[in-house]
């Protein structure tokens, strides 16, 4: 939770050219620079770049030297005009991945000045034909910097990017495993370590527990007042609410002393059982007032693709974590739920209310509260899943809309319009995907829709996506008839 130690975006910039073409009279480099430095602003990252043309093989190498003692994570190398092939082999290993930039000439008849198209292929070529596998993944772009498709395309590489630079050096913190049954949640570390560079770190769940009992009464009370002003109306009781508060400040405790980018917690039975509680209030308030990513039922992808889908975003709060629970073939929308833990800032005009927890202990005279009961907005979203040990990514964009039914108590919403991997998709056929596919049954839920920054993360960290398999009355199988 200590935003100092969060790490930044660096991207670099150089031009190549030929002299005999008008790079420097068209003002290619200056004209780069400024934009990509208003860019670097605006997206939160750094630039560092070269102002000097590259235009020959000796400027070429030197450039090359300078940049790979700048630990950047990309490069836009810019063809500022046609330039040489062999200007692009030293900057083939500066980043880890490549930007090939071109911009279009000013006139489209008469004395060619620029000719930069024909060099994005040129060199595009050569990491595919020439390099092969010794090459780096690469993006081409064309237009000049404040050309709006350079924009949006830039635009999402740089969140994309960002997305994996937070991966690249997260600790996420798992305290008491996986909630007993949930095998579908198992994933391999050294796998999503060695894709992502996620770090994982198992806590006992004694340690919470000490934590929360040792929690500052005081401190707690603050909490409680904070929690029930934010609310429409509080029917948990008293006691349940301060318990919840003293495990919200252990929660933030424990992230704050280990650094932890996101939490996953086993939140059954482990909190009834030595706490005598249910844990998502303080779940849902670490999510909207410290905008902080906690998985319910210790589910650590889960967790991952919050933190992912955070980084990506420019609103404040967290994503939440929802199952799939009903559909409306009427409306053809799904009812996505979890039991209170999302946070607030999904909620529509009627707000969020503290009760007691909807499922747990409703059959016995114990009661275990305190959970979040909202209905949500209707807004965009994306719902997402770093699944199968981070081999595979579920990109999901849907809408919430409003809804003749307000669905079951908890935190819900009723989703539609949906698309899987940028292509609309139908209820039934989305449904039939998921299950057939046997995808974890968990799903992040973000504000916003982030599906291009999604897939360009797959395709740059080489993860599969999530495929649609149309609904059939027959039995699918992977590998045997889909």
């Amino acid at each position: 939770m200590n935003e100092s130690t969060r790490p930044r975006l660096r991207i670099g910039y150089v031009g190549v050219a030929f002299t005999s073409y008008s790079g420097v009279e068209l003002n290619q480099y200056e004209r780069a620079i400024e934009g990509l430095t208003k860019l670097a602003e605006r997206l939160d990252f750094d630039l560092v770049a070269l102002h000097d043309p590259v235009t020959d093989l000796d400027l070429a190498e030197a450039a090359a030297r300078r940049l790979k003692g700048e630990n950047l994570d990309f490069l836009m190398l810019q063809l500022a005009t046609v330039a040489s092939g062999e200007l692009m082999l030293p900057f083939a290993d500066v980043a880890p991945r490549l930007g090939i930039w071109g911009t279009p000439d000013p006139h489209q008849e008469g004395e060619i000045k620029l000719h930069s198209l024909v060099s994005v292929n040129h060199y595009a070529s050569i990491v595919t034909r020439f390099l092969g596998a010794d090459g780096p993944p690469y993006k081409w772009f064309f237009g000049h910097v404040e050309n709006e498709q350079f924009l949006r395309r830039f635009e999402i590489t740089a969140r994309a990017l960002r997305g994996i630079k937070r991966m690249s050096t997260a600790r996420i913190g798992w305290i008491g495993g996986n909630s007993p049954g949930f095998y579908n949640m198992n994933f391999d570390e050294a796998k999503v370590r060695e894709r992502l560079g996620t770090r994982v770190i198992a806590h006992e769940f004694d340690e919470l527990v000490e934590l929360t009992n040792a929690a500052d009464s005081s401190q707690a009370e603050l909490v409680v007042g904070d929690l029930t002003s934010a609310a429409a109306q509080v029917l948990a009781a008293p006691d349940a609410m301060h318990r919840g508060a003293s495990l919200y400040l252990a929660l933030k405790q424990l992230a704050t002393a280990n650094d932890y980018s996101a939490l996953a917690v086993q939140c059954w039975p482990k909190f009834q059982e030595d706490l005598g509680i249910a844990p998502c209030m303080a779940y849902s308030w670490l999510g909207s007032e410290d905008s902080f990513a906690v998985s319910c039922e210790g589910d650590v992808p889960g967790a991952l693709t919050m933190l992912l889908l955070n980084e990506m975003s420019d609103l404040p709060g967290s994503a939440t974590l929802l199952d799939m629970t009903a559909l409306d073939m009427d409306t053809m929308s799904m009812l996505m739920w979890h039991c209170g833990v999302s946070p607030r800032h999904f909620a529509n005009e009627d707000g969020i209310s503290w009760v007691d927890h909807p499922t747990l202990g409703r059959k016995s005279p114990e009661i275990f509260g305190v959970a979040g009961d909202q209905v949500f907005a209707p807004q965009e979203t994306t719902v997402a899943y770093v699944g199968d040990s981070a081999s595979e990514m579920l990109v999901v964009h849907a809408r919430i809309e409003e809804h003749h039914s307000k669905g079951f108590d908890g935190t819900r919403g009723w989703f539609g319009e949906f698309e899987l991997n940028g292509e609309p998709i139908e209820l039934l056929d989305l449904v039939n995907t998921l299950v057939v596919r046997g995808h974890e049954h968990h799903y992040a839920v973000g504000q916003g829709d982030f599906t291009n920054e999604l897939l360009e993360i797959a395709a740059w960290l080489e993860m599969r996506t999530v495929d649609r398999v149309g609904y059939a009355d027959y039995l699918q199988r992977p590998g045997v008839n889909i």
